[in-house]
């Protein structure tokens, strides 16, 4: 009887049996070894280190982890941060060139043929300037595609108030609304004031041209309309030199500024301009003995060296001739 009865140090080979078996399905559940794995069969293979690396395989953080972590990133990055970032430009691109282009027009001033009648054809500069008929064009005068001019008269206008409305709508190819501001051409409306009571059609005038897009222009003569065109075409013919005109030069001093306006009337030079202001002491001392009538014979400016018959009339002309050539200032 003492033989069946069990001794206290010896193992249950049952009993440690079904604790293998619970954790192979422990192992099994936690997917760390294949469930076709043959379990153990040694009684004496000890279970605790396989069952710490089961342990420590289900001790490990769930993968959605990460996740969670990287969406709390990214909603409390800053707004400046969270934006793209544009790449980087290569210095070496080439930038836009902001140069106005030169627009350059034919060699000829393209005249409309309703002008074929206007004196300023043969009372100005035009006639030593080039210009041609051409019935293609919609302004009076083409100087080029950026700049064209549309002439009137003021006594014409007068008359036909409706005449420029339907020369603009012409120019602007039948439109009546203004869609051409903004596209760098330079239309003109040269107007030959041939009329006395002029203030309020040139009010009216003034107006329409602001609505129009249109630059106003005035000539008190035939001669003087025709020149500003015929300017117009030397001046787009020389690009360099109508800049410098524009730009001017202003004088370093007053007698600096005298002396570029004085010669520019015809034949006096600087050194007449020198003797006349020794001798004047004043601009407006010389403009009055210029139009005085007893310059000759040594008396008056004719006194002065350098300064002939030829010179002393040039000066008078220009000092004494109406500033308006078609006004009357006697009445």
């Amino acid at each position: 009887m003492s033989n069946n009865k069990d001794n206290p140090n010896d193992i249950d080979a049952s009993s440690f049996a079904s604790i293998l078996a619970g954790v192979q399905k422990m192992r099994e559940d936690a997917g760390s070894i294949p469930s076709h794995e043959p379990a153990p069969k040694e009684a004496n293979v000890d279970p605790q280190p396989n069952a710490s690396s089961s342990l420590n395989t289900i001790q490990q953080p769930p993968t959605h982890k990460n996740v969670t972590n990287d969406r709390y990133q990214r909603a409390t990055l800053d707004q400046s941060t969270a934006k793209p970032v544009s790449p980087k430009k290569s210095n070496n691109s080439v930038k836009p060139s902001t140069k106005r282009l030169q627009t350059t027009g034919p060699s000829d001033i393209l005249v409309a043929p309703s002008q074929e009648r206007n004196p300023l054809l043969s009372l100005s500069k035009m006639q030593v300037t080039s210009w041609s008929f051409d019935k293609s064009i919609l302004s009076d005068y083409y100087i080029n595609p950026k700049f064209q001019i549309l002439f009137l008269s003021l006594r014409y206008h007068k008359l036909h108030p409706e005449y420029i409305w339907n020369r603009w709508k012409k120019l602007n190819q039948g439109s009546s609304t203004v869609h051409t501001r903004g596209d760098d051409v330079l239309r003109v409306l040269l107007v030959f004031v041939d009329i006395d009571s002029h203030q309020e059609l040139l009010r009216k005038l003034s107006d329409f041209c602001i609505k129009h897009d249109l630059s106003l222009v005035l000539a008190w003569s035939y001669e003087e309309a025709g020149n500003y065109i015929a300017l117009c075409k030397q001046l787009d013919n020389a690009p360099t030199k109508a800049r410098k005109i524009i730009e001017g030069t202003k004088g370093t001093d007053y007698n600096s500024s005298v002396v570029e306006a004085f010669t520019g009337i015809k034949s006096v030079n600087k050194t007449d301009v020198s003797n006349l202001l020794a001798n004047c002491k004043s601009v407006k001392e010389i403009i009055l003995q210029s139009c005085q009538n007893d310059n000759d014979d040594g008396i008056g400016l004719s006194s002065i060296p350098g300064l002939g018959t030829r010179k002393l009339a040039n000066l008078k002309n220009v000092f004494s001739e109406p500033f308006i050539s078609n006004k009357n200032y006697d009445t």
